[in-house]
């Protein structure tokens, strides 16, 4: 049963959504690269303890699996976080009735909320064509929904979604956070002026905190993989966060700055292909070795890691404070 009613989903989502939302891969066996249970439970319950109020799956076959997968992984995930956590169902299914089938799944598993990051073959050519997707599948659920326009778009409308068909849809019940995926600051700052009363905006990068939660009391961030960059005992992302938002800026950027070169060696090799709309996976599983989560193969088609860059990353960690475990 949900913990909430789709009239009450905004206001659940003002108490709950407080603090960091990080990201989840599946994980797959060394041999056949099918589903690996055991490695996915056990790389869910770690999250659980970091202090992360959500899990955000990547979902939607944009890590290689198929729908009949992925109702699988969630229902594992759901399992295991045994409510430590919220569990996030990203959507990017090829077609609009796959996306609300997947929806109205994460609603019965009891899934947190489901975030719409549109499909690649869907070329939306006007405005009200992306109103009305986004709209079909939210009607067709109760469950939170998070906004997510991205580069990964290809739509005719100025920065991918307009700020203004976005507060059309901030208008609907369920409707109760947007991702930021486009680093525009004008488009960004109109999307908090036209609607961040409304719902709650989140900017996935921590370099931006000290500003997005003073000018505009930002409360939560995410889903980005945060875990890459802390450990349960040491939940150094989390706590800069809550240090923030309650003012003491010398004691957060201290955290900021020390865990600066892992940062730099992350962002050096992640965002040449993020601004093309693709996220180097092999990447985010090394880095999830690293601090002794399953880690491992993802499928192809996929981009790789480079033995030098797994230097770099291992290096950065080290200067970082942290101890690889492997």
């Amino acid at each position: 049963m949900s913990a909430y009613s789709k009239t009450e989903a905004k206001e659940w989502a003002r108490e709950v959504y407080q603090g960091l939302d990080t990201t989840h891969l599946p994980c797959f066996t060394a041999d056949t690269l099918e589903l690996d249970e055991k490695g996915i439970r056990h790389d869910i319950s770690m999250l659980a303890e970091q202090g992360f109020f959500a899990i955000t799956l990547v979902s939607g076959g944009e890590a290689g699996t198929t729908l009949e997968e992925d109702k699988r992984w969630v229902r594992w995930c759901v399992d295991e976080v045994r409510g430590r956590a919220g569990i996030t169902m990203n959507l990017r299914y090829y077609t609009l009735a796959e996306n609300i089938m997947m929806a109205q799944l994460a609603e019965e598993l009891g899934c947190h909320s489901v975030m719409i990051s549109y499909p690649s073959n869907f070329h939306a050519r006007s405005e009200d064509e992306v109103y009305q997707y986004t709209k079909a599948i939210c009607d067709a659920v109760n469950i939170a929904v998070i906004l997510f326009p991205s580069v990964k778009n290809d739509f005719p409308a100025p920065y991918r979604v307009s700020a203004t068909t976005l507060a059309r849809l901030a208008e609907l019940p369920n409707v109760v956070a947007l991702k930021i995926g486009v680093l525009e600051w004008t488009w960004i700052d109109e999307c908090f002026r036209l609607f961040g009363d409304d719902i709650l905006i989140s900017y996935p990068f921590d370099d931006a905190w000290p500003t997005m939660i003073g000018k505009y009391n930002m409360q939560w961030s995410g889903a980005a993989p945060w875990h890459n960059m802390q450990t349960a005992d040491d939940p150094r992302q989390v706590n800069m966060f809550k240090l923030i938002r309650a003012g003491r800026m010398d004691e957060a950027g201290a955290l900021y700055w020390q865990t600066d070169p892992i940062r730099k060696a992350i962002l050096s090799i992640a965002m040449p292909s993020a601004l093309m709309g693709m996220y180097n996976f092999d990447q985010w599983k090394y880095c999830d070795e690293l601090f002794g989560l399953t880690g491992g193969e993802m499928r192809m088609p996929k981009m790789i890691i480079h033995p030098w860059q797994k230097h770099q990353l291992r290096e950065a960690m080290l200067a970082s404070g942290f101890q690889p475990v492997c």
